[in-house]
């Protein structure tokens, strides 16, 4: 088995180089591996899929070490090639889609703990981890020149709006990007969004929406547990629709329920809420929108996402 360590080294826990190659250097001692720096977004994938062409009769396990973008990148190179296995070591800002895998059932706690990503800290665990099958979503579309692949959350609406925004905001070095220069142009223009969501076939929203969430994981945005049922096993994508609502109704009620991953099992809050398993969803906008893809933005006005069962060999730590 060769060990591959592609390494995000802007990840919000990376500080030294020197300090993590030593770490690496005493973790895979004795093994076949190597370090490979990303160099920019979504150079990691051409590296990736020559190196896996290039070694195609062994067995590669990819440590992707940075944050969410960093592993859905790394997803995206990776798809489609049988001798490859993602590990995860967890050093971004958010790290949002290995919470799933806390062996903690209090979900405040994995919130304020961070028991989730404790688990995808150590090379060691993963060195020494079992491969599970988990489920992928494809994304496609005319404003795609090839199809994207989320491992975690595929959103728009009002979040991926505040997100988009932010992003603008960040490469114009504002201070707080994701503040009110975000949320404000959110709120005039994009609570009351006319985008159709078909699931299956069916028209799921007759009446505009605020925001929506296809899922394989269940956290977005670093705290917020969107879609608290989903299962990347079940060959299905988990779809949760908040219809419009005045923005004091959601900041008083859905807020902090939403926060917690509490609103899908609250009778009175689902009366705005529309949730369904698929296995294709459609996303059909009058004008271009924003698609928030495991964090990272796509614009376009007509998409079709899809689900790939046990497309994913993820590597899960030996505790």
């Amino acid at each position: 088995m060769k060990h591959l360590i592609i390494l995000n080294e802007k990840a919000g826990a990376i500080k030294n180089f020197e300090e993590f190659k030593a770490e690496v250097e005493s973790s895979f001692k004795g093994l076949d591996y190597e370090i490979y720096k990303t160099e920019g977004p979504r150079l990691v994938i051409p590296f990736l899929r020559k190196y896996l062409t290039d070694h195609k009769k062994d067995t590669v396990r990819i440590y992707a070490c940075g944050g969410d973008g960093t592993i859905h990148e790394v997803v995206n190179a990776i798809y489609g090639y049988e001798n490859a296995e993602l590990a995860i070591i967890a050093v971004g800002t958010g790290n949002d889609f290995v919470k799933i895998y806390s062996k903690e059932k209090d979900w405040d706690h994995i919130v304020k703990e961070r028991t989730g990503e404790a688990r995808f800290k150590s090379f060691k665990s993963l060195i020494n981890g079992k491969v599970e099958k988990v489920d992928l979503s494809r994304i496609s579309g005319p404003s795609l020149e090839e199809p994207w692949y989320s491992n975690n959350v595929i959103n728009f609406g009002f979040d991926a709006i505040v997100g988009a925004k932010g992003n603008e905001n960040k490469l114009k070095g504002k201070k707080n990007p994701y503040g009110p220069a975000a949320i404000i142009p959110a709120i005039l223009g994009g609570r009351f969004n006319k985008t159709i969501v078909k699931a299956d076939g069916e028209q799921l929203n007759k009446k505009r929406m605020l925001l929506a969430s296809l899922s394989q994981g269940q956290w977005v945005g670093g705290q917020y547990h969107a879609s608290p049922k989903s299962d990347n096993t079940d060959g299905l994508i988990d779809v949760v629709i908040l219809k419009c609502m005045s923005l004091a109704r959601l900041m008083i009620q859905y807020f902090g329920r939403y926060t917690k991953g509490e609103h899908l099992d609250n009778e009175k809050l689902m009366k705005r809420i529309i949730y369904k398993r698929a296995k294709e969803v459609e996303i059909i906008a009058p004008k271009d929108i924003d698609i928030c893809v495991d964090g990272e933005i796509i614009k376009g006005k007509e998409f079709k996402v899809e689900v790939v069962p046990g497309a994913l060999k993820l590597v899960i730590p030996n505790d």
